[in-house]
């Protein structure tokens, strides 16, 4: 027998099989994994026997029996179970397909698009409570900007207008639209009985100004909060950084590789900090107050930002350097994502040195991190930012230092 029909045979169970896996964990399941399985391997035989037999019609008599069987189930599964729903019978047919894929010499396509199906129909619980989760006004916002975005970015240009790229711009402003809107939801899943620490992490993948402000005021109004508090602006300073280097490698591999070490050094400082402090339990009625990443207004205001940051650093760079440095000490006071996508950006379009944008980008978080102490003074009380001052300066100075080391 062909060793090669052998391995399209066991493929294609394998593919079916895992779909059939799924919802033969159903309570009552009309068609399981033997189902599924069976479909899938009738995908992969119908094409054999169209291609090798010579029958040429055979796929769409096999495509047409999956219909019909698949019509059966649907009618079992809504009316006779009065199990209302229609997964099972899109995914019956979706295994014939994935059958197709194997006979036609397609493995690694299969298999994906198996792992991905099966991942989608196990999701129904979690998309369930992602829906609950948000509230009308959000999921507006979140279609409004899905549709300025695939109606804007097909149209922007991608050539470099002064030092501005268009398109660079828009695909930014939705990934760190994305970025912050993964821990908006997040957020709202976590809810307030979680505690200042988890809150402060979360909140700043949205915005660790905003997040550094609320858990400042809480620890203003309950002094015994002040530890936790403090724990919780530094891991919001913590994923902060993090974020900055995905937005600093999907611009600039380059950048993102020359701003590594620091940027690491000074996540791994604030780390072993939050590992040693052990905090008194967090308050569990802390509210943070963040707009939704995905409303309109905000990727507006981080256009803007990243526009008037763009232009002081075209500008500056004639004074040498020092010039960028200074401009990135200071944006990154405001937001250092939009500092980082800027020079990220510029070092991109050779506007500016690799080295010099990476260095910049490391000093926007250096900025970022004396505007945290700012606004914990401001929002919060003397004792919290005593204390949160030993772990920020401590970043500061690793941060520093690994860039000292590089440059």
């Amino acid at each position: 027998m062909d060793i090669e029909f052998l391995k399209m045979l066991a493929i294609s169970i394998a593919v079916g099989g895992l779909l059939g896996v799924e919802r033969e964990l159903k309570v009552r399941a009309v068609a399981g994994m033997r189902t599924f399985m069976l479909a899938s391997m009738l995908g992969m035989l119908s094409v054999f026997i169209s291609e090798v037999l010579g029958e040429r019609y055979f796929i769409l008599i096999a495509f047409s029996g999956i219909i019909l069987i698949t019509i059966l189930v649907g009618i079992i599964k809504n009316y006779k179970l009065d199990d209302i729903g229609v997964t099972t019978p899109v995914a019956l047919p979706l295994a014939f397909i994935l059958g197709i894929l194997v006979g036609k010499g397609y493995f690694l396509e299969s298999a994906a698009s198996s792992v991905i199906i099966t991942g989608i129909l196990i999701s129904k619980k979690y998309s369930k409570e992602f829906s609950e989760t948000l509230t009308q006004r959000e999921i507006i916002n979140a279609l409004q900007f899905g549709i300025i975005v695939f109606v804007l970015y097909p149209v922007v240009p991608s050539e470099t207008i002064v030092f501005l790229n268009l398109k660079m711009l828009t695909l930014v402003i939705i990934l760190v639209a994305s970025i912050g809107f993964a821990g908006f939801i997040a957020l709202k899943k976590v809810g307030a009985e979680r505690g200042l620490p988890i809150i402060g992490a979360l909140g700043g993948l949205v915005n660790s100004e905003a997040t550094t402000s609320a858990l400042s005021a809480r620890a203003r109004e309950r002094e015994e909060l002040t530890s936790p508090a403090m724990l919780g602006v530094v891991l919001t300073n913590v994923v902060m950084l993090g974020r900055n280097l995905v937005i600093a490698g999907f611009i600039s591999l380059a950048v993102l590789k020359l701003m590594l070490l620091p940027q690491l050094a000074m996540i791994a400082v604030a780390m072993l900090y939050s590992y040693f402090l052990k905090p008194k339990k967090g308050s569990k009625d802390v509210q943070i107050s963040l707009e939704s990443p995905f409303a309109i207004m905000p990727a507006v205001k981080f256009a803007v930002l990243f526009s008037i940051i763009s232009l002081a650093v075209n500008y500056l760079k004639d004074f040498g350097a020092g010039g960028v440095y200074a401009a990135a000490v200071l944006g990154g006071l405001v937001s250092s994502a939009a500092v980082t996508a800027s020079l990220a950006s510029l070092g991109t379009v050779k506007a500016l040195d690799l080295g010099v944008a990476a260095s910049g980008c490391v000093l926007s978080a250096v900025g970022s991190a004396f505007g945290k102490l700012i606004i914990s003074r401001i929002s919060g009380s003397p004792a919290l930012t005593r204390e949160l001052s030993k772990p920020m300066l401590a970043t500061v100075f690793i941060g520093l230092a690994a860039l000292a080391v590089l440059r």
